[in-house]
């Protein structure tokens, strides 16, 4: 099954790679279409006595910008509209009640515990090309919710100590969380070589409003692809 879901990976890179050089070479270099994945590390306050991320909390960006060249030089200004995708994995807690504020986290056993916000991005960056391959990108951002989410699997709902009933693994969903910024704001740099890029990013904007939930303010880090 890994390796399966691995060349499938590899399969759809390729594809993507090779439509994305596609459409700017149609385009003589005027649009470029890329995709980050990383991992968020929060730099928020947190404020919770039994809230903890994991590790590793992945996501991604996908965008296609327009690029305007700067005078007769090959830096460009780009501005474009993409999506991004954060994901925060609780570990030994769940949300108990989505729907009120403050959040309130529960303590318990669960095999998988995340948040989850996607946005509409709007992109704004300079572009400065060096030698032809090497490509050094600083950019901004503006992010306009258009979802919100938990999961929770596991053992969330514990029963009484008299009662015959036992306990259960559970899978529950809640979408349209209460308390979270609609509109978040973000800086980013891209660092690459030909395709690649190593990609670092920062959300000045708690993803949930002030006192309304815990302060999720992620940095960051990844590889990108896109057509050079």
């Amino acid at each position: 099954m890994k390796k399966q879901f691995f060349l499938l990976a590899v399969l759809l890179t390729m594809s993507f790679m090779a439509n994305a050089q596609l459409l700017k070479d149609r385009t003589n270099g005027k649009m470029t279409v890329g995709f980050d994945l990383f991992t968020d590390v929060n730099q928020g306050k947190g404020g919770y006595e039994n809230f903890n991320l994991r590790t590793i909390n992945q996501g991604f960006n996908a965008y296609i910008t327009y690029n305007m060249p700067m005078g007769e030089s090959k830096h460009t200004v780009s501005f474009g509209v993409g999506v991004s995708c954060h994901n925060y994995y609780i570990k030994s807690a769940y949300l108990a009640d989505p729907y009120t504020t403050p959040m309130a986290f529960t303590h318990g056993y669960t095999k998988k515990s995340k948040l989850n916000f996607n946005y509409f991005d709007i992109p704004m960056e300079l572009n400065f090309r060096i030698a032809n391959k090497f490509k050094i990108s600083f950019g901004g951002k503006i992010g306009f919710l258009l979802s919100s989410k938990t999961k929770i699997k596991g053992k969330i709902f514990p029963v009484e100590e008299d009662s015959e009933e036992l306990e259960h693994m559970w899978e529950v969903q809640y979408r349209n969380l209460s308390g979270t910024e609609s509109v978040i704001y973000s800086a980013f740099a891209r660092i690459g070589y030909r395709c690649i890029n190593l990609y670092i990013g920062y959300q000045f904007t708690s993803s949930f409003k002030k006192d309304k939930g815990p302060e999720l303010m992620p940095l960051s880090i990844g590889i990108g692809i896109r057509a050079y």
